[in-house]
């Protein structure tokens, strides 16, 4: 599998974004109003998350040889579980060193979920002849 560094640019860039988002005091963040009720908190962690998985795991489908499919399904667990510890660090750092910024089981959930779908959405990416292993 030849995988160049700058096939992991937009990942790298949307983890740098992410990190920076979920880093942002409190109070530095709009107020939410008809946002709140229909929960796009969750919803944007839901993308992000999902997002996150793809940029780094579609690299690996598109540069991977047919005979190597093993290794890229243990590339793609081994990114969407990184994903999900990623998530579930963000939330204790937020609760512990961000003012303003608290612990969210929801927001874990979310970023899971997230992870999840990401990881099905490059899952099946892998061409249909290499999914039978």
């Amino acid at each position: 599998m030849s995988i160049r560094i700058k096939s992991f640019w937009p990942g790298i860039v949307m983890l740098i974004v992410a990190t920076v988002l979920f880093c942002i005091p409190g109070n530095q963040l709009p107020d939410e109003d008809w946002l709140g009720e229909i929960s796009a908190d969750k919803i944007v962690h839901v993308g992000l998350f999902a997002a996150l998985v793809a940029l780094w795991g579609l690299p690996f489908v598109y540069r991977s040889a047919s005979g190597e499919i093993r290794t890229l399904k243990r590339a793609l667990l081994l990114i969407v579980v990184i994903a999900i510890l990623y998530g579930i660090a963000i939330e204790f750092i937020q609760g512990a060193y961000i003012p303003n910024r608290t612990y969210s089981l929801a927001d874990m959930v979310a970023d899971t979920l997230g992870s999840l779908i990401g990881g099905v959405f490059v899952n099946r990416q892998v061409p249909k002849k290499a999914n039978h292993i």
